[in-house]
Formats: structure tokens, C-alpha cells, sequence
């Protein structure tokens, strides 16, 4: 079974009418998404398995990406639209997702702890930690980014 990560940037103040959407009408939810949020400068080529990963790579050692004061509308866009996570831009959080900060061994132990071990684990670990600073960075504060994994 494989997974595809997708990145949607979104704007701020469209997140309400998302998880209204999600809630009462998945396909107007898709709608509304495609018309309104645009698609993350950047594609992501690995697996959305190893995006997972690294997501919770990142919560273990205490780095929270998604900001709380979303925790219902993402529990409404979960239920609709697959694991998806909200992120908006933090001060400090492009220096915790530097490549730099986090040793590939690290990442590699970690994708064999998740079950995944193969070759380029480590690879693909730091070029999701590169696509997640860049992407984060890039963000205006009116922006959200949406990483939806299915």
C-alpha cells in the first residue's frame, strides 16, 4: 500500500469554512480546497509514509508543527480528507526543521522503528525536513500550510 503526500497552502481565514465543509460535505470540502488553497512551491517525490514519519520523528523530540488553536478543524478535516496536518509559520521553526539540527542516523533509526527500512531513509528523511523548513518559510502570516498524507 503506498501514501502521497500532498502540500496545500491555504489561506488563514479559510480553515473555519474547511472544517465546516468537512464536516457536512467531503466533495464540497475538495471543491472549496482546489479553489482556494494552491499548491506548495515545492512537490514532494517520497513516499507520504516517509513524510508521516518524519512528522513524528519531529513530535517525539518535541517539536509541534500544528498550532493548537486548530485542533478542532483538523480533527473535522482528518475525518474527511485523511491524515492531515495544519501548519502555520512559528518564529524559531525553520531552525528546528534545519537538516543541519538532526543527524541522519537518527532519521534512519527512526523509519526502521516505524517499519520502514530501506536504503535511502536517511535521504529521504533530510529532504523532508528541507521541504518542511522551505515550504514553512515561505508562508505569510495569512497563510496556513495543509499536508494532507493519502
Amino acid at each position: 500500500m503506498s501514501a502521497i503526500a500532498s502540500l496545500t497552502v491555504v489561506p488563514r481565514d479559510s480553515i473555519t469554512e474547511l472544517a465546516r465543509l468537512a464536516r457536512t460535505s467531503p466533495s464540497s470540502f475538495r471543491a472549496y480546497l482546489a479553489e482556494h488553497g494552491s499548491r506548495a512551491r515545492q512537490e514532494y517525490d517520497w513516499s507520504g509514509y516517509c513524510m508521516l514519519y518524519v512528522l513524528t520523528y519531529l513530535e517525539e523530540r518535541g517539536i509541534d508543527l500544528e498550532p493548537s488553536e486548530f485542533n478542532a478543524e483538523s480533527e473535522a478535516i482528518n475525518s474527511a480528507y485523511g491524515l492531515t496536518t495544519l501548519i502555520t509559520p512559528a518564529l524559531g521553526l525553520s531552525e528546528q526543521l534545519d537538516p543541519g539540527a538532526h543527524r541522519e542516523e537518527e532519521l534512519v533509526a527512526h523509519f526502521e522503528e516505524m517499519g520502514m527500512d530501506f536504503e535511502e531513509s536517511g535521504a529521504a528523511g533530510l529532504d523532508t525536513l528541507r521541504l518542511l523548513r522551505d515550504s514553512i518559510s515561505e508562508l505569510r502570516d495569512d497563510q496556513v500550510l495543509l499536508i494532507n498524507i493519502g
